[in-house]
């Protein structure tokens, strides 16, 4: 029976510019049409989103703009991975029956969703696969939930029915679908204020694929973690063909995932796997989230580290130019296969550390950001969840109390639900913030490029310095990282380029015009064959944080990075408190003060090697302006002494650190700070990457 059409758009257009052929998929929350791009005459997805007619007009605009702002956070994502489906417009218009649409374009894709395959090949009796060729399979997406990883953004919601298996140029890969729409009808004021007034916090996801952390707020926050969770979920399901948590309810879904007893296991669902993949899978399934892979890159990366070294007999590989199977042309967007979820309410707990598991291979062992959190939550240390044992002497046939307070919301058969619990009056919302954790010893020292940070406590900011520089204040930073000896260079960029998994810089912004590009593009540093190891410039936060991810690292926030240019002690630059002389720091000077000729421009990473920092660092102090994780926020000095702080970027500004070539020695200050487009790759925008030490 083909889909229904609540909304009349088919055979109108909408927006001006995208004529609506078919309804291609319903859920609870939206319908997706295949359409037509007038203007360019290519096939295009578009979702409509529903239950948000009734709205009042100052709620249509607030929704507009986090519905534009969260399209802005898909298009980026897409951007540093072609893994992740691109957003390409936003919009509102009154359908042909009268009601306000707020709608989100996106790519078309041809092929299939993951569960259908999986649904198709259990059919033909082949639902088993070799767990090398699920590995193989299942790579895109880790990578690219990896990338989002690295930007602070965790999915929440992943299953085979958001991953995509598209067939691009005669060859088949996966894609990540459903970023962002759920957290913008959460936030939606008039769909949790009947919340608000009964004391309660909405959360939801699909419950074959929940984590603890999901099930209930006392196992601590969701963040990337829980995706680390479904995904081992779904590597076991593509391996074996079937569901790997076991249940007939929610009841018995929530024992499943939170009961070590019944912990699922690649060999438990009948899938041969040595003991090195048995453990990565069973700590990426920690009841604790402390006790997982921290991002889909940590855990991708133990796991191909595992199979490499022990490699079950007869494990084949996944062949990449083969289509999918039962390929048919097909619509790739939000909740396409009719699945909804309303995003989960603030989460509670801290960012997970690593407890009692294998050490992870240095390939992508990125640590996990913050995610969801408003720049203006005030960053304190929340509770931490509890450990396995607590979990493990719950009644095995208890219902969750306070959980179900309210009834499960299930989408069109696909099992996704929303659960509604009660908050004591006056009970504060957690902040959604990075905790206090003690570090676990350092397991090795950092390799000959990067230089170690100690965990510790220092002054962060001046009270000389600008505004948004004030006041200085005490910042702990609770876990030891290492930081790349120099900035990245053009050669390690390119390295990351040619093996697809970054974007080519170039000079390019919101506001960068052609005459930019013409006129400056030739300064970007890759475009000079004689600067490979000059660093790169011309970069966007997206394409450093993909960078970053490539190489088994990440961006660091903003304290680390100040914490990494100044150390303890409170100096001015990263050498001390001298102003920068030529053997210091590449910085803009007045006329007639060169450095001897060197002139304007960029010069090879680590040449003033007289302006390392107190670890030995170099060019923390100009070169190129230098990226880091957070997003731009004035105020949040003024909020205090603050732990492992991070402002979520989701803004549309991020914060560039560190000055360049082109800017005066004032801005190398080790606490300067440049507000800047995240989107923009400027001549002397660069970075360089950390990595947790732990």
């Amino acid at each position: 029976m083909a889909p229904s059409d609540p909304f009349g758009w088919v055979g109108a257009t909408i927006g001006g510019k995208y004529r609506l052929d078919a309804v291609v998929g319903e859920g609870g929350f939206g319908v997706v049409y295949r359409g037509q791009h007038l203007g360019f005459d290519e096939p295009v997805a578009v979702k409509c989103l529903k239950l948000l007619g009734s709205l009042a007009p100052a709620e249509r605009a607030s929704f507009q703009r986090m519905l534009l702002d969260e399209g802005r956070l898909l298009h980026r994502l897409s951007r540093a991975s072609a893994g992740i489906v691109q957003a390409l417009d936003t919009g509102a218009a009154v359908s042909p029956s009268g009601e306000w649409t707020p709608y989100l374009v996106l790519e078309w894709l041809h092929g299939v969703p993951l569960d259908r395959e999986i649904a198709e090949r259990r059919a033909r009796g082949e639902a088993a696969r070799p767990l090398a060729e699920a590995v193989a399979l299942l790579a895109p997406a880790a990578y690219a939930l990896d990338v989002a990883h690295a930007q602070g953004v965790a999915h929440r919601d992943v299953k085979p029915a958001n991953l995509f298996l598209a067939e691009i140029g005669g060859r088949r890969t996966l894609k990540v679908l459903d970023f962002g729409i759920a957290k913008v009808l959460g936030e939606l004021s008039s769909m949790t204020q009947a919340m608000a007034e009964t004391g309660s916090a909405l959360r939801a996801f699909t419950v074959h694929y929940g984590a603890p952390e999901q099930f209930h707020h006392r196992f601590g926050a969701t963040g990337p973690w829980t995706d680390v969770f479904a995904l081992a979920l779904v590597l076991i399901e593509v391996a074996s063909g079937n569901r790997a948590l076991l249940g007939s309810d929610v009841t018995q879904l929530y024992i499943a995932a939170t009961d070590p007893a019944f912990r699922p296991s690649l060999g438990g669902a009948g899938v041969s796997a040595p003991d090195a993949v048995e453990a990565v899978v069973r700590r990426a399934l920690a009841i604790d989230p402390r006790e997982r892979y921290r991002t889909a890159g940590e855990l991708w990366g133990a796991l191909e580290a595992a199979m490499a070294t022990a490699a079950p007999a007869g494990a084949g590989a996944l062949a990449a130019g083969s289509p999918p199977a039962g390929a048919a042309p097909g619509a790739a967007a939000l909740g396409v296969s009719g699945t909804e979820r309303v995003a989960a309410g603030p989460p509670a707990g801290e960012l997970p550390t690593s407890v009692g598991a294998p050490p992870t291979p240095s390939l992508t062992t990125i640590r996990g950001l913050a995610t969801s959190a408003p720049p203006q939550a005030a960053p304190q240390p929340a509770s931490p969840p509890p450990t396995p044992q607590a979990a493990r002497a719950a009644p095995r046939r208890r219902l969750f109390p306070a959980l179900v307070s309210a009834a499960a919301l299930a989408a069109a058969g696909a099992g996704a639900v929303a659960f509604v619990r009660h908050r004591a009056p006056g009970e504060a919302r957690p902040a959604r913030v990075l905790g206090g954790l003690t570090a676990p010893p350092l397991k090795a020292p950092p390799p000959p490029d990067m230089v170690r940070m100690p965990a510790g406590r220092f002054t962060m900011g001046s009270a000389k310095g600008g505004k948004s520089e004030r006041p200085p204040h005490e910042v702990t930073l609770t876990r030891a990282f290492d930081v790349d000896r120099t900035e990245v260079t053009v050669a390690a960029y390119q390295r990351c380029v040619e093996a697809g998994r970054c974007t080519p810089s170039g000079l390019h912004g919101p506001r960068a015009t052609d005459a930019d590009v013409e006129q400056r593009g030739a300064l970007c540093t890759a475009a000079d064959p004689a600067k490979s190891q000059h660093p790169i410039s011309c970069v966007d936060q997206a394409q450093a944080a993909a960078y970053c991810a490539f190489a088994g690292k990440r961006l660091p926030t903003e304290a680390e990075w100040e914490y990494a240019a100044r150390g303890a002690d409170g100096r001015e630059y990263p050498w001390g408190n001298e102003p920068p002389g030529c053997a210091h720091a590449v910085v803009s000077r007045p006329p007639g003060q060169d450095c001897g000729g060197r002139g304007r421009g960029t010069q090879e990473v680590g040449s003033a090697k007289a302006g390392a920092s107190p670890a030995g660092a170099l060019d923390m102090a100009g070169n190129v302006w230098e990226w880091v994780a957070d997003g731009w926020d004035p105020g949040v000095y003024a909020r205090g002494a603050q732990t492992d702080p991070l402002v979520p970027a989701t803004g549309s500004r991020g914060v560039l650190r560190g000055g360049s070539w082109d800017f005066s020695a004032s801005t190398a200050k080790a606490t300067f700070r440049l507000a800047y487009d995240r989107e923009a790759g400027d001549v002397s925008t660069g970075f360089r990457c950390v990595r947790s030490a732990d």
